[in-house]
């Protein structure tokens, strides 16, 4: 009988190793291909193997940000405290927000700072940093914030996720928008959607990125590479929750690519070397990722991986 109890044991251990550890390079492979190279950017997909797949197979379904907030899904406003947002799902389906995403109204435009799932039904607050300097009084939504701004470029991104800092936060988007002819007299980060020329150089980037691994269904996260740097690695859970960011997250590389960028020259063994620094060994994952990036659970399961 104890034979039989300490065989049940490890069987049921081994089962839950095998079903919580999935995040890593045995299971996620990257993809090197020089035709996903446009000007300052490459992407370099990461697909998911069958267990991959089959460990989220049942992890539900989600809406992103800005289809919550065009369809009135979700109602966000002004908490008074310019660090917090609360916002409400009026949905019956759970709304998944990643960070660096930006929302448009209230008292000044704000950042999200960090993943966050509202589920159906359910009012919370949203940790958030300000992108917009010199306003503190309502626009035309009053107190709701009814625009949406895609997700901010890399260094706005990661001061706030990473470094949680809001001095950071506004000196980056300081940095991205007077280098994009963007300045206004706010200093807001949205204010980039005015820019002519950014614009127009946004606007080829997407032409030629905005199909690319959307229907392929085992990519479930991409690296991005400007220069001789790695400026973002996404990894999410299932295809159709990298599918759902996947425009958001190009307006962050490309809007980095723009900004600071330069002809990508990364080796693919420079490339793996990286990622298989922090996806190599699942156990150490989130060690490696201090300070350089963040992982996103839910319910005990990893549904983002974030690194810069």
């Amino acid at each position: 009988m104890s034979y039989i109890k300490y065989t049940l044991i490890i069987f049921f251990c081994l089962s839950f190793i095998t079903v919580s550890a999935q995040m890593n390079s045995d299971n996620l492979k990257v993809v090197t291909k020089k035709q996903n190279s446009f000007k300052n950017l490459q992407l370099i997909p990461i697909k998911a193997n069958n267990t991959y797949k089959k460990a989220y197979q049942n992890i539900g379904k989600y809406d992103n940000l800005k289809k919550a907030i065009e369809s009135g899904k979700i109602e966000i406003s002004d908490s008074g405290n310019v660090n917090t947002l609360i916002a409400t799902n009026n949905s019956n389906v759970n709304i998944y927000i990643i960070a660096g995403e930006v929302v448009k109204g209230g008292k000044q435009d704000r950042l999200v700072a960090e993943d966050v799932i509202i589920a159906p039904g359910e009012k919370k607050n949203i940790p958030a940093f300000c992108v917009e300097q010199n306003r503190w009084h309502q626009k035309e939504s009053g107190n709701a914030f009814k625009g949406y701004y895609n997700v901010s470029s890399k260094k706005v991104r990661q001061a706030a996720l990473v470094d949680k800092d809001q001095s950071k936060v506004w000196a980056n988007v300081a940095e991205t928008t007077q280098k994009n002819s963007a300045s206004s007299s706010t200093g807001t980060y949205a204010e980039l959607e005015k820019s002519k020329t950014y614009t127009k150089d946004l606007s080829s980037y997407l032409n030629f990125f905005k199909n690319k691994f959307v229907n392929d269904t085992s990519i479930v996260g991409v690296i991005a590479i400007s220069g001789d740097k790695i400026i973002g690695c996404d990894i999410f859970a299932t295809h159709n929750l990298f599918k759902n960011s996947y425009q958001g997250l190009l307006h962050s590389y490309i809007t980095e690519a723009i900004t600071n960028g330069s002809k990508p020259t990364l080796s693919n063994a420079e490339v793996s070397k990286y990622y298989q620094n922090f996806m190599k060994i699942e156990a150490e994952q989130e060690k490696k990722l201090q300070g350089k990036g963040n992982v996103f659970r839910h319910k005990n399961k990893k549904l983002h991986l974030t690194s810069f």
